[in-house]
């Protein structure tokens, strides 16, 4: 039997989002630390909902407006269970993390290092999750070697497939900007922005009320809400409602919309004048409508909806769900009556006014050089892969007609 050691330990139960470098700073200070742990897999919004254990918030990414109060101002757990221990370590000579996390926060926080002072290694091995864990996401073990007063920098990120492996891709910064394959990059970067002016996508329609505001025809025709409501509303008002799932498989809407705003001034004047039975509709409803959960609601008028201009009316579009893994660009028109079709706010958009000039946009976005730039950029392991900061680093090709402007 080996000789069991007697060597000084202590154990001690804390909140994360508490550590403090009065609490472990000073037994790390001017000492090789290495940090070891997996903490939840879980949201800033997740947890929320739960009401459990929340860290303080800030406005770490300096974010303004609408991206302030909607899910782009999310994070995760994890992500702030390592930045408060960074913090905490801050007088450490060297500090190696190896932290088990989503790949999507590992990417996250290689975009927050690479390029930093001190920075000296970064990898990710992947994992089985669902094996271990019973997890359905990609995981796997984030490694990081940085020392907080040293001058290493690094801007790649060696990515392997599983533990044992040799790395297989590298992931890097470019010019500052965060590349998830740079050699397939290599390959395709004649089609990215480069600075100039990319594509101006727009985001669909965001209402947080699909109960009520997301319609469906039955087989009788009569129209119906998910509370199992029949809906009397004059016909003129409802648009074509394309979800993330229609927009990748290539369906036709599988929603109405009652589009009774155009803009973000908020829904039409006199609109119990110009759509009576709506306008009943909506008030029926106002309860549902007030208990919208988001800030973005908050002092604004009643029935707001957001993700809605001028480009809502335009009669084509080529779209694209942010959801799923391949990047499909889709062309959608006006319906038989001249209306145009929406989408949710899971889709990303593009106006046009003419037919030809959306297709021809369609092709090149759906063309090898703009999929392999979208395979060397996009993390397909997150819960969004295409976003419109990412789809905004697509050059404007010169052969490609001009978009309206609407």
């Amino acid at each position: 039997m080996a000789e069991s050691l007697d060597l000084p330990a202590r154990i001690e139960v804390a909140n994360a989002f508490e550590l403090t470098a009065m609490q472990i700073g000073g037994e790390a200070a001017g000492r090789t630390v290495l940090a070891v742990g997996n903490p939840p897999w879980v949201t800033n919004a997740a947890q929320g909902a739960a009401g459990l254990n929340l860290p303080v918030k800030h406005n770490r990414f300096g974010l303004r407006g609408l991206d302030a109060l909607t899910g782009k101002a999310n994070f995760d757990i994890a992500e702030a269970v390592l930045l408060t221990l960074m913090a905490a370590l801050e007088d450490a000579a060297e500090v190696r993390l190896a932290f088990l996390l989503k790949r999507s926060v590992a990417m996250k926080m290689a975009r927050n290092l690479l390029g930093a002072p001190g920075t000296a290694r970064i990898s990710f091995t992947s994992i089985d999750a669902h094996r271990w864990f019973g997890a359905s996401v990609e995981a796997g073990l984030f490694h990081v070697t940085y020392r907080p007063k040293g001058k290493d920098t690094t801007y790649t990120v060696n990515l392997s497939p599983r533990l044992g492996a040799k790395p297989n891709v590298t992931a890097g910064l470019v010019d500052g900007r965060f590349v998830e394959n740079l050699a397939i990059y290599e390959t395709a970067r004649s089609v990215e922005a480069n600075g100039d002016p990319g594509l101006a996508w727009r985001q669909g329609l965001k209402h947080d009320l699909s109960r009520v505001l997301e319609l469906k025809r039955s087989s009788s025709g009569a129209i119906v809400n998910s509370l199992g409501e029949c809906v009397d509303v004059e016909q003129d008002v409802l648009r074509r409602f394309y979800k993330s799932s229609d927009i990748a498989s290539g369906r036709d809407a599988s929603r109405l919309f009652p589009l009774y705003q155009h803009d973000l001034s908020g829904p039409l004047p006199n609109l119990e004048n110009r759509w009576p039975k709506l306008a009943a509709y909506l008030d029926k409803h106002r309860d549902k409508f007030c208990a919208r959960r988001s800030t973005i609601y908050s002092n604004k008028p009643d029935f707001m909806l957001f993700g809605v201009g001028a480009y809502s009316l335009a009669p084509f579009k080529v779209v694209i769900s942010g959801f799923y893994k391949t990047p499909v660009f889709r062309v959608l028109g006006p319906d038989p009556d001249g209306h145009p079709p929406l989408v949710d706010d899971t889709c990303y958009l593009l106006p046009f006014q003419d037919s030809d000039e959306a297709h021809a946009c369609a092709d090149y976005l759906n063309g090898e050089a703009v999929q392999a730039l979208l395979r060397s950029l996009a993390d397909r392991t997150a819960k969004r892969p295409y976003t419109k900061d990412l789809l905004s680093r697509i050059a404007a090709a010169e052969h490609r007609p001009v978009l309206a402007v609407v």
